[in-house]
């Protein structure tokens, strides 16, 4: 029969059992071992007295003999060492020989018994056996002395009834079963109540996880009682909320700021299509919508790529990553860079200050060197220089990269490596601009457990520096190669 309140598959029920059955184990050993030391103890004192009848009674059939002795030797004998030493229900066979000469004792009939075969070879050590005397077929203890001195060849039996000893010690073993069994039950109990108490912490958190929807994840788990376990394991889960709370958040944002920013290139293709294709228009208008275009369309395919490449680092996706100078990677940059300066007359001047080694992506650094000397070239006033540099002080390596821009307020810091974040200054500099440059960088940057700052450089502009952890030539060649 199933009791329906044992749920084997839950977790409180198998700790109670598990715990109820190891206290069952521990008990049964006590109860074992208690009974073990009184069976021996009450064994002990049953063969106490069978000795000291068989020492008080051979002892005197040695000295004397047996044709001396009286036929009520034995019987007397008996009760005087019964009274003496206090014993009781036992009984005595003297044999001679083969023969039964005499014997007494409550267990026995009134003539002697058989033969000496049952004792003839038994050792002198007590044991027990049913005695065959009585008609009763009691268990008794018994005891073989073989005489020696002036009754050499005899043998003198002794044994005493242990009824009353086994029915005491049956009792105990009862009473030790039922010690075991309440003691389990007793623990099964005890446990169910104190282990239900303390998942009670952990019910609620489930309460609270499973309540938690992908459209609100503002609710916390909130710890009452449990100890510090729980405490931990209420923080872990808060903490985790946090997290994901912040990155649907920022996925939400990223959706609508991506809507809004594509929104504008998007009408503006449909509109000049819709003008290319109006029957009255000219060639020239149809070329320049075209152009228009083709424009918008390079800018709208720059943005879905710098998405892309920003949900692939969102996915963590794993990198081949090699050793490199981040200096020369800084370097090419700048040339690639360059000609993007030239219609508003602004040039580039690189300056390697010391080897920069670093372990890295080299897609995702040059990707984060394109972005930060681009976009210093398209915010730096006209006509002025960019100056880039690259070094290493042993620990860190750094790419820094100085414009004469605009600048960026100390309270929007933060904000530029946002996705899709402009500031005013920035959408008149490069209207077409998306937003999206600076949050590749610093994505980069985290990627490599490096981190990029952003400073004001004196006389107008701004000082933004990519930090990452520096590592010698040597090293960085064997992590390559073991990569690899």
């Amino acid at each position: 029969m199933k009791l329906p309140f044992l749920h084997f598959e839950r977790a409180r029920t198998r700790l109670a059992i598990s715990g109820a059955l190891l206290c069952a184990l521990f008990l049964s050993l006590l109860a074992w071992g208690a009974r073990t030391s009184v069976r021996a103890k009450t064994y002990s004192d049953i063969d106490e007295e069978l000795y000291t009848l068989a020492v008080a009674l051979g002892s005197s059939f040695e000295l004397e003999g047996l044709e001396e002795s009286k036929r009520d030797t034995l019987k007397a004998g008996l009760e005087v060492n019964a009274f003496e030493f206090r014993l009781a229900n036992h009984s005595a066979i003297l044999f001679r020989d083969d023969t039964p000469v005499a014997a007494n004792g409550n267990l026995l009939k009134t003539r002697l018994p058989g033969g000496i075969t049952p004792y003839r070879d038994r050792p002198e050590v007590p044991y027990t056996a049913v005695e065959p005397y009585s008609g009763q077929n009691r268990t008794c203890r018994f005891l073989v002395t073989h005489l020696q001195g002036k009754a050499h060849g005899a043998t003198l039996v002794l044994f005493r009834w242990i009824g009353p000893n086994l029915r005491s010690l049956a009792r105990l073993d009862r009473a030790l079963a039922g010690f075991v069994l309440l003691g389990f039950l007793g623990t099964a109990a005890i446990l169910a109540g104190v282990v239900t108490r303390a998942l009670k912490t952990v019910e609620e958190v489930t309460a609270t996880a499973e309540a938690v929807e992908a459209t609100d994840l503002s609710r916390r788990v909130r710890v009452r009682a449990g100890g510090e376990e729980f405490r931990r394991l209420a923080a872990v889960i808060n903490s985790l909320l946090e997290r994901l709370d912040l990155a649907f958040r920022a996925q939400k944002r990223l959706i609508a700021d991506a809507a809004h920013e594509l929104k504008t290139p998007t009408a503006v293709l449909v509109g000049e299509a819709q003008e290319a294709l109006r029957p009255d228009a000219t060639p020239e208008e149809r070329r320049e919508s075209l152009e228009t275009i083709e424009r918008v369309s390079r800018g709208l395919a720059r943005e879905v790529d710098a998405l892309l490449l920003l949900a692939r680092g969102d996915a963590a996706a794993p990198s081949r990553r090699s050793a490199l100078d981040f200096g020369e990677l800084a370097e090419q940059a700048v040339e690639a860079t360059e000609p993007l300066g030239g219609p508003r007359g602004v040039r580039c001047a690189f300056r390697r200050i010391a080897p920069a080694w670093v372990y890295g992506d080299p897609a995702g650094l040059q990707r984060l060197a394109s972005n930060l000397i681009s976009n210093a070239v398209l915010y730096t006033a006209p006509g002025t220089v960019v100056e880039v540099a690259a070094g290493s002080d042993g620990r860190e390596a750094f790419l820094e990269v100085r414009d004469r821009g605009p600048g960026v307020a100390a309270e929007e810091r933060a904000r530029i490596f946002e996705r899709f974040v402009r500031l005013d200054t920035a959408r008149v500099e490069n209207p077409e601009g998306s937003g999206l440059g600076l949050a590749i960088v610093e994505q980069v940057a985290r990627a490599h457990q490096g981190r990029v700052e952003v400073e004001e450089r004196p006389g107008g502009g701004a000082i933004f520096r990519a930090v990452l952890p520096a590592s010698d030539a040597p090293a960085a060649a064997a992590l390559a190669e073991a990569a690899s």
